[in-house]
């Protein structure tokens, strides 16, 4: 376990937390409004919601990729990896604190533990993900705050394929 902070613990998760994380990651993620306009406007894809989708993120993760943050006794955000040998390239993943716990410095620390397993996984480099939109600029600051800097940004497109332009 690691204290960070006074009431603050980021602790490795273990099996059980399971169903937690899958919690926390549909509570954490609720305000990503994006993922909301895209099942408003095109509907379910592939046949789960978007929380169905992000629940199964937790189902099949290895658990030893991901840490939490606990206050309380309470689990209040988590954070995932993902090491790549050959690159020497590693990945924080999905991270989410929940939304009456953000603005303490949280999701910082559960990014620093992460930084920290990554490069004791003898990874040369890190690396991060996250979108363009507002809902996404807390996590940015976040990110800039520990060190990354951005490399590219990226638009996905998308569309129903019965409304294709037919030329």
């Amino acid at each position: 376990m690691t204290t960070n902070a006074p009431g603050i613990i980021i602790r490795q998760a273990v099996e059980a937390d399971r169903e937690t994380l899958i919690e926390l990651i549909i509570q954490g993620f609720a305000d990503v409004t994006v993922n909301r306009w895209r099942e408003e406007r095109y509907g379910i894809i592939g046949g789960r919601t978007w929380d169905e989708w992000k629940a199964d993120d937790m189902r099949t993760i290895d658990v030893n990729n991901v840490v939490i943050a606990e206050t309380d006794g309470k689990a209040v955000g988590f954070a995932t990896l993902h090491v790549n040998e050959e690159t020497r390239i590693g990945t924080v993943g999905n991270n989410a604190v929940l939304p009456e716990y953000r603005g303490r410095g949280i999701g910082g620390m559960l990014d620093a533990r992460v930084l920290e397993l990554i490069e004791e996984a003898g990874m040369k480099f890190a690396q991060v993900s996250t979108g363009l939109e507002d809902c996404y600029e807390p996590a940015r600051r976040m990110y800039e705050r520990q060190g990354f800097k951005e490399l590219n940004r990226s638009i996905v497109y998308m569309m129903r394929l019965s409304e294709r332009n037919k030329a």
